[in-house]
């Protein structure tokens, strides 16, 4: 099943108001609301499009694939590109058990600097 997963990319933003921040985007509360509880059954391109501006990614970073059972794909179908696992949860773990000292030399690393 494909469906809009919005949650990933505003934890990897660093976006804690999401009904706030889609609402200014232009979104009304309603369709935010049902855009940030995975309500929603439709999204037009073009509100697509704002959210991939806004967010710095593409269409496929808002969007998971998980079989639903019904019609199994084959193997290496292109829509399990798309599938997400938790990264993230598991990137804020790591970083969370690093002591400081490693954390700042990440970050140097991160923004190039040696």
């Amino acid at each position: 099943m494909l469906r809009l997963n919005l949650d990933r990319i505003f934890k990897v933003k660093g976006i804690t108001k999401t009904n706030q921040y889609l609402i200014h985007l232009g979104n009304s509360e309603g369709y935010a609301s049902q855009l940030v509880n995975g309500r929603s059954v439709s999204i037009r391109f073009d509100k697509l499009e704002i959210l991939c501006k806004a967010l710095n990614c593409t269409p496929n970073d808002l969007f998971n694939y998980s079989d639903d059972g019904e019609k199994p794909l084959p193997d290496g179908h292109a829509l399990f590109s798309i599938s997400r696992s938790d990264a993230i949860g598991e990137v804020n773990k790591l970083l969370n058990d690093l002591p400081m000292e490693k954390i700042e030399e990440l970050y140097k690393i991160l923004k190039g600097k040696d």
